[in-house]
């Protein structure tokens, strides 16, 4: 699968939330989220940063659910994401660290998703980053990742909203704090 999503950081998430039902969105639910993210030394650049074309991997608590998910960063465009629920988070971690994974840190945030068309819209507030909508939808192939990504600008623009595009996961943003960088 190939998940495609533009994230903006946003100012007001209750003027934003507006908006979105205005825009004809359905309310699915609101989770809070914990995801330690792990990322291989070979995989990361001088600052820890990953590689583009590397990979994370994640292990997401939400929901009384616990999912451990594999991820190709890939910027600027449509990236492979596979996962699986897993029994607990010890197995998981256990199994990253024989793999050659380490624990880098942990995102942890409140998730309000809706459904408009067959896109998901994501407000997240989250700790020490701030506020931000994702607009996202899963694709199978590349072809449908371009016009797909398109689909999401497009929302967004509509939604007649205050954004700044952010080209970086959580991950990497997490990872400049950690830095000491801006």
């Amino acid at each position: 699968m190939i998940e495609v999503e533009i994230k903006a950081r946003i100012k007001n998430i209750e003027e934003v939330r507006k908006k979105v039902v205005e825009a004809g969105a359905i309310f699915v639910k609101r989770e809070e989220q914990t995801d330690a993210v792990f990322g291989h030394p070979s995989m990361l650049d001088e600052n820890k940063m990953v590689v583009e074309g590397g990979y994370i991997a994640r292990i997401r608590e939400a929901d009384e659910k616990i999912e451990l998910t594999f991820k190709e960063i890939v910027r600027k465009k449509g990236k492979i994401e596979i996962g699986s629920n897993i029994g607990s988070i010890e197995i998981g971690k256990s199994f990253l660290n024989r793999l050659g994974f380490e624990e880098a840190f942990v995102v942890h945030k409140f998730r309000d998703i809706f459904k408009l068309d067959d896109f998901e819209i994501a407000l997240d507030d989250v700790d020490l980053l701030g506020e931000f909508i994702e607009v996202e939808k899963i694709v199978n192939t590349e072809e449908k990742a371009i016009e797909t990504r398109r689909g999401c600008s497009r929302i967004l623009d509509n939604l007649e909203i205050n954004y700044e595009i952010i080209d970086k996961g959580y991950g990497d943003l997490m990872q400049k704090i950690i830095n000491g960088q801006k």
